[in-house]
């Protein structure tokens, strides 16, 4: 099967030893354009993914994030219920602080006042006991007796300030007090004391009443301020959901709407905007691959049919022969090159070529037989190269082009790299769900760093550039079809020697 991929990486590249020396300068100038594509920086395999257009298998695990994005202390929806919270509960302590300090002010004037008014009550009464008992220590006893306050410490004091009369069965408050003075005819003072104590626990009984009160409205703030900050992005999760879910199709996706704000819908129509621009960039590039294809088609068909009639000539001698049938080879591999770009173009997204109205049941294992026979009639000295083990019957869903083209570029590079006398082994079977087809060679192998980087575009190992002519097209275009068709293609060591392919697609599933 040799030339119809141009190397491990590679594939629909033939014919380079018969090219004109005008189209190996031509050839040299492309290929120097191309030269800083042939060695991309490593990437991440869920940036390969994306560059190819292909589905993350963590998407929905990141749709799960999306969803529960408000959890995580660097989400928007987190900071802007935190902002809310870290106000309401500022809000909450000034108007408490300012209700406690109102409050401890206005029991202190309460209780100045109250100072006051007892003291003078108790003068203007030691005045009145006066008129009956002249003698002042009597008459205070006797006011005392009769009109003490209550709650208060009471001294009598004469004009000398020595303490004449005192609060009966009562000791002077300790520690922090507030006291009040009122003079009495006859030279004399009336002094009332009390502790602070009282008005202290009266603050921290509003205190403790605040806060009681305060612990379930900051339970109630913190559980709104999730709801009103949820909902005000309710648009931007909106618009990263149809994001997330968008599948390119071929039509613009509009992500605002009426009702969004007018700072989302600035940043919705942006994304309009620049998905309308990439759209026709997209559109154009798609066009020219489509008409560039489509003029291949026809040269190529009439070339192969061409060459099919001349190999019938009977007086054909077989060293020509046998480079007409290399050259059929090559030709039918372009061709069937050139239609899997156009059947991957005609849709915007592979999966509804490949699994849409067009998939039909296909035979992987007919399709490698008819592929077996092929490079016996056109390798015959290397058909016993060839170790085929084939199941009867593995059916999958898919299109019998693609899957061709695919199964096609696995075998050339397979037998590109292995030796004359050396085996490619080939096994086709039915297992967990899928079709599998596995391609082994005695070839060089592929390094564990470039087993990933093979599937890139252009990508060309040091093993494909030794003495191997080639776009770098072919494993591409073989991963592209094959998750297209809900597979994928794997590659690793082969017990042969060489590198191990192992393409797999989910069985036919007849519709019910």
């Amino acid at each position: 099967m040799g030339g119809a991929g141009g190397a491990r990486g590679e594939a629909g590249k033939g014919g380079g030893a018969h090219r004109s020396p005008r189209e190996r300068l031509a050839r040299g100038r492309a290929s120097r354009i191309r030269q800083p594509r042939r060695h991309p920086e490593p990437a991440s395999p869920q940036a390969r993914r994306r560059r190819r257009g292909v589905r993350d298998p963590d998407h929905s695990r990141r749709r799960i994030r999306l969803r529960g994005h408000h959890l995580s202390s660097h989400s928007l929806e987190h900071r802007l219920a935190r902002i809310q919270q870290i106000l309401a509960l500022g809000l909450i302590l000034l108007i408490a602080t300012i209700s406690v300090w109102i409050s401890a002010r206005t029991l202190e004037r309460q209780e100045t006042t109250f100072l006051f008014d007892s003291a003078i009550q108790m003068a203007r009464s030691i005045a009145i006991e006066r008129r009956d008992a002249p003698d002042l220590p009597t008459a205070a006893e006797s006011a005392l007796e009769e009109n003490a306050p209550v709650g208060v410490y009471v001294r009598v004091l004469d004009a000398q300030n020595r303490e004449m009369v005192s609060s009966p069965g009562q000791e002077a408050p300790h520690g922090h007090r507030r006291e009040a003075r009122a003079a009495f005819a006859g030279g004399g003072w009336v002094v009332v004391s009390m502790s602070d104590e009282p008005r202290r626990r009266a603050v921290l009984a509003i205190i403790l009443a605040l806060t009681v009160t305060a612990l379930p409205l900051l339970l109630v703030v913190s559980a709104s301020s999730r709801v009103i900050a949820r909902r005000a992005l309710r648009p931007l999760s909106r618009i990263a959901s149809q994001a997330e879910n968008t599948s390119w199709d071929g039509q613009v996706r509009r992500f605002g709407s009426a009702g969004d704000p007018a700072e989302i819908g600035a940043l919705a129509g942006s994304f309009d905007r620049l998905l309308e621009r990439l759209d026709e960039i997209l559109r154009a590039e798609r066009n020219f691959t489509q008409d560039a294809a489509h003029e291949l088609r026809t040269p190529l068909t009439v070339l192969c049919g061409e060459i099919e009639y001349a190999v019938q000539d009977p007086s054909m001698p077989p060293h020509i022969r046998d480079g007409l049938d290399r050259a059929l080879q090559q030709a039918r591999a372009m061709s069937d090159l050139v239609e899997a770009l156009l059947l991957l173009l005609q849709g915007s997204d592979p999966e509804s070529k490949a699994r849409g109205e067009l998939a039909q049941p296909v035979n992987l294992s007919d399709l490698v037989r008819d592929l077996d026979r092929e490079f016996r009639d056109v390798e015959r000295q290397r058909a016993g190269d060839f170790d085929l083990s084939a199941e009867d019957e593995v059916l999958v869903r898919g299109h019998s082009t693609l899957l061709t083209s695919a199964i096609r570029n696995l075998l050339s590079n397979a037998f590109k790299f292995t030796a004359a006398g050396q085996r490619v082994r080939v096994r086709v079977f039915n297992g967990s769900g899928r079709g599998t087809v596995v391609v082994e060679d005695a070839g060089p192998g592929i390094a564990s760093a470039d087993r990933e980087r093979v599937f890139d575009p252009f990508f060309r190992s040091a093993e494909a550039r030794a003495g191997q002519e080639g776009f770098g097209l072919g494993l591409p275009i073989l991963r592209r079809v094959a998750r297209a068709h809900g597979g994928d293609v794997l590659v690793s060591s082969s017990s042969l020697g060489g590198a191990r392919f192992e393409l797999f697609i989910p069985t036919w599933l007849s519709p019910s």
